[in-house]
């Protein structure tokens, strides 16, 4: 291409080429070839540059037709990868949805293929019972055969018997007729009588007033003495604070010494303070405020014990209506009583009416004497006789009636105690009809008074009370029924629970005359027509006789005298622990006590009182029936107790089993009653009864044997004791147990010198991490033998307090054995008052020297016990622990410096100073020894004891009542933890480990 209108010789040629073409056809005008040639050279660059310009717009648009194209496959092609991908993912989840209906469906096969298979076993075991149940009623049937053919000659019986009967009614006739002509003689005799009587009542009354006078006197002469007790406690209790052991004085101020306490003499001494406890019975803590030591028991039953019983319960003691009465019974006595006890059905009741019939005409011949003013006493009691005598006889004449109780007038029968005394109770319906009447068999007490005293007095109720006790004394019940006749005939029910005494308005006994007022108002009224009130008595006596000859309210509901056979299966509402009631009804427990034993107190436990804790232990023969073989028979104790909330003792027991803690007796059977709450104050109670291995006699027995009173034995005991309470109270996954109850009647020993620990019930099982809590409502524990921290008030425990009462139960009987103690420390181990104990005991306990004094000193008490209670005296009581300066706020000193091989060293000792003069064996020393080796490497880890005391008490009387409501504080086991020197490789750092002890302890024992 050229520009500027000049081509190349190929352009033109080719212009000329176009124009040859035309040469022949026309021939070339003159100089129209230049012209030609000159166009065609200058239009060819134009035409050039047009189609060159054409072609780059026709490459153009090729190339970007061919962009568009690559972008168009470029754009399908993703599009197809997307689709493709999209369509392999939707049947990769659709062969997961497969996969997945597939396993479903195999999983649906095998539960119905399992479904199906249950489905046969279930009805295979129907078919069985089905046999079973086929076979008891062919049996039934046969039975009823037997049982038809023995009624119908019954009822031959009582055809003949009919007749007799009606033989009996004709000579009642011609008897009565006699009567009526003797009647006739009487009222002359009574004419002259009622004159006499008249005389005798004003010689009563002059003897009354000088009766009152008298009374006036003593109760002035009561206030001095009580003025005068109350002196020698202030004395007692400064005489505690004024000499504090161990306590550093300035250089300027003379050193106190600890003042001897002033002699008592026994005219000065209270009633309570002479009397020595024939049991040491444990305290346990309860709503009701359980005493911490035994109950009273008084010199004589007179009117003063009786007033001074009622008052010191009153707070168990709960009024209620009558309703509520027969709630605490149970539904059953609802229902019958609501049925029973409704305006039509008393007054339509033919029944009562025969009753009240057959009770008028008894009482014919005190007929005159109800209708004086002031019915007196023996009245009352003829009158109450007669109304139960008619009931009784209805029920045993009435066809269908089942005679459930028999009327005793006992107000001139003694009914002899366990104690091998006497109290005559004015009346009583027993389950039996044994000329010899005990306290076991009576079921419902009656108490009658003129009309002079209400019958809700303290004097009636105080009767009522010890009635209950006595009823409880040998076999513990579920529930006891009482009654009190009283001023104008009014008759008040009485019911006994373990939560309390309740007590309810029931009616009045039917008087004739217009001598009785209305009950609530003072107008005389004629009532020679039975009331309601009278007529609801008759029913209340008739519904006893209905329902007490199913259940008596014994332990098994029926009556039961000692020596007694039962098996676990016979208490009522039982809730099995750990054992099938097969089990249960095969093995029989058999208290083995004669009355012998029951005086000398074979009964252990602490139920001679009405309110809190209550314990029955008995030795005793268990009777196991296995198939093929002969019966097995062990001896074991047998215990029931009812208690209220907190740990029970099967669990506290069981879990110091489980880790294998020594000397802690096998359990053998356990079952538990569930009770539940009575009214609106009472707690719910819970029943404990336990089978366990026979563990000997109280360690009491030990200072009185020859064989086993040696330094020695001693020795080899106590140290036993001290191995029970480490290894429980040591840390263990966490959790720990303290006893809380270390007396006299817990230590335990058999005849070949195995110490035992019992009776955890006041134990508890503790958590490490559980930290302080708020301390119980009352203090726990035996009085006279509770830690001088607890005496004090502290709101903390440890395994030191538990190892504080081992020791005071030591020097307690070695004192017994040896010691030359002034006479007034002898109420150290007897006065209930916490206030009093304190102040002895800070006195006895606050110089060493006056202590070992006491003990004996070294001239009588053997080298090697010298020793033991010197070295525990120094452990539990070091110069650092001022005891006149306990309170409420202190904490214990005595945790720092505790170590259990200072305790193994105390026990070493006096081992190797007894094997001087007798060298034995000492197989429970060695166990402590080998429980110290073991746990060498651990330490205690002690939780700090709260810093809020608990509140203060300044009534004395009452300090266990004002503490605070929730359970008693408990620390970790201060000492069960192996707090052992450290060995040489171990780090500075303290680490909290537990002590584990290495005994295994079998869940199931078989003797």
């Amino acid at each position: 291409m050229m520009s500027g209108g000049t081509g190349s010789n190929d352009d033109i040629k080719l212009a000329s080429g176009s124009n040859a073409g035309n040469t022949t056809a026309q021939p070339a005008a003159p100089g129209g070839s230049a012209l030609a040639s000159g166009l065609a050279s200058a239009l060819e660059p134009m035409f050039k540059n047009f189609f060159m310009d054409l072609a780059d717009r026709d490459e153009k648009a090729q190339l970007k037709r061919d962009e568009e194209t690559r972008q168009w496959r470029a754009e399908q092609a993703l599009r197809d990868e997307k689709a493709q991908y999209n369509r392999e993912m939707d049947a990769m989840k659709w062969r997961e949805e497969l996969a997945r209906r597939d396993d479903d469906f195999k999983e649906w096969r095998k539960e119905q293929a399992k479904r199906d298979k249950d489905w046969r076993d279930e009805q295979a075991k129907r078919d069985d019972d089905f046999k079973v149940w086929r076979e008891k009623q062919e049996k039934r049937d046969d039975e009823f055969k037997v049982w038809r053919d023995e009624q119908a000659k019954r009822d031959n019986e009582f055809k003949e018997w009919r007749e007799r009967q009606e033989k009996r009614d004709e000579e009642f006739k011609e008897w009565r007729e006699r009567q009526e002509k003797r009647d006739d003689e009487f009222k002359g005799w009574r004419e002259k009588q009622s004159e006499k009587q008249e005389k005798r009542d004003d010689e009563f009354k002059e003897w009354q007033k000088k009766q009152s006078e008298e009374q006036t006197k003593r109760d002035d002469e009561f206030k001095g003495w009580r003025e005068k007790q109350s002196k020698i406690l202030e004395t007692l209790q400064a005489a505690s604070t004024s000499g504090v052991r161990g306590a550093q004085a300035a250089p300027s101020t003379p050193v106190l010494t600890t003042p001897r306490l002033p002699f008592m003499s026994p005219s000065s001494v209270p009633r309570y303070l002479q009397e020595a406890p024939s049991r040491a019975n444990s305290g346990a803590s309860a709503y009701t405020g359980t005493p911490q030591t035994s109950a009273q028991k008084p010199d004589k039953f007179d009117d003063k014990w009786y007033i001074d019983l009622s008052e010191k319960n009153d707070d168990i003691c709960k009024a209620v209506d009558l309703s509520q009465i027969f709630d605490i019974l149970g539904k059953d006595w609802c229902e019958a009583w609501d049925i029973a006890s409704t305006t039509e059905s008393l007054s339509e009741s033919v029944d009562i009416q025969q009753i009240l019939a057959d009770y008028r005409n008894a009482c014919t011949a005190i007929n005159e004497k109800l209708k004086v003013r002031k019915v007196s006493e023996p009245t009352y009691q003829a009158a109450f006789g007669a109304l139960a005598m008619a009931v009784q006889n209805y029920v045993a004449a009435k066809p269908g009636l089942q005679q459930g109780l028999y009327w005793y007038d006992t107000h001139k029968t003694q009914i002899k105690r366990g104690d091998d005394r006497y109290r005559m109770p004015d009346g009583s319906f027993s389950t039996t009809n044994l000329p010899a009447l005990e306290w076991s068999d009576i079921a419902v007490v009656v108490e009658i008074k003129n009309d002079d005293m209400a019958s809700t007095a303290h004097h009636v109720r105080g009767q009522i009370l010890q009635d209950f006790i006595d009823m409880t004394e040998t076999l513990p019940r579920r529930f006891m029924i009482g009654l009190t006749l009283a001023q104008h005939g009014e008759i008040c029910v009485y019911v006994c629970v373990p939560g309390g005494v309740y007590s309810a308005q029931l009616g009045s006994l039917h008087l004739a005359g217009k001598t009785k007022p209305s009950l609530g108002n003072n107008n005389p009224t004629d009532n020679a027509n039975p009331t309601v009130d009278d007529q609801r008595v008759v029913a209340f006596l008739l519904l006893l006789q209905e329902r007490l000859c199913k259940d008596s309210g014994h332990l098994t509901g029926k009556n039961m005298r000692l020596p007694v056979k039962f098996s676990f299966g016979d208490i009522p509402d039982t809730l099995t622990d750990g054992k099938s009631s097969d089990m249960l009804q095969s093995t029989t427990v058999c208290p083995e006590l004669s009355e012998k034993d029951v005086a000398k107190g074979g009964i252990y436990g602490r139920h001679w009182h009405l309110r809190g804790q209550r314990t029955w232990v008995y030795p005793a023969q268990l009777k196991r029936k296995i198939a093929d073989q002969p019966d097995e028979i062990d001896d074991v104790f047998f215990k029931f107790q009812w208690s209220f909330g907190g740990d029970g003792e099967i669990d506290v027991h069981r879990f110091v089993l489980e880790r294998g803690v020594p000397h802690v007796p096998k359990l053998l059977h356990t079952a538990i009653i569930e009770g539940k709450a009575y009214g609106t104050h009472g707690p719910k109670f819970k029943g404990e009864a336990m089978v366990m291995e026979y563990v000997g006699k109280s360690v009491k027995s030990l200072f009185g044997n020859d064989t086993l009173c040696t330094p020695s034995k001693i020795i080899d005991i106590f140290a036993g004791y001290v191995h029970t309470l480490v290894a429980a109270a040591g840390i263990d996954n966490g959790q720990y147990a303290l006893h809380r109850d270390i007396s006299i009647g817990n230590l335990m020993v058999t005849e070949d010198g195995s110490p035992y620990i019992i009776d955890w019930g006041c134990g508890r099982v503790c958590a490490e991490d559980d930290g302080p809590r708020s301390s119980a409502k009352e203090i726990i524990g035996t009085a006279v033998y509770m830690g001088i921290r607890i005496l004090a008030g502290c709101n903390a425990r440890s395994v030191i307090d538990d190892l504080e009462s081992m020791f005071l139960v030591l020097v307690h009987y070695v004192w017994l054995t040896y010691g030359k103690m002034d006479p007034i420390y002898k109420y150290l181990w007897i006065t209930p008052d916490l206030g009093m104990v304190k102040a002895m005991r800070v006195s006895w306990l606050n110089a060493k020297d006056t202590f070992f004094f006491n003990m004996g000193g070294s001239e009588i008490l053997p080298k090697a016990l010298h020793a033991l209670v010197e070295s525990l005296y120094e452990l539990l009581f070091p110069s650092t622990f001022s005891i006149g300066t306990l309170n409420a706020k202190s904490t214990d000193p005595r945790r720092k410096d505790f170590k259990v091989s200072k305790w193994l060293g105390a026990f070493d000792n006096a081992a190797n100073i007894a094997r001087k003069e007798c060298n034995i064996h000492m197989p429970n020393l060695d166990m402590l020894r080998e429980h110290v080796r073991t746990n060498l490497n651990r330490r205690i880890s002690f939780i700090d004891e709260p810093s809020l005391p608990p509140q203060e008490n300044t009534n004395k009387e009452n300090r266990s009542q004002n503490l605070p409501d929730e359970g008693f504080e408990e620390l970790l086991s201060e000492g069960s933890k192996g707090n052992l020197p450290e060995t040489p490789t171990q780090n500075s750092s303290k680490k909290r480990l537990s002590d584990r002890t290495n005994y295994s302890g079998n869940k199931k024992h078989r003797v």
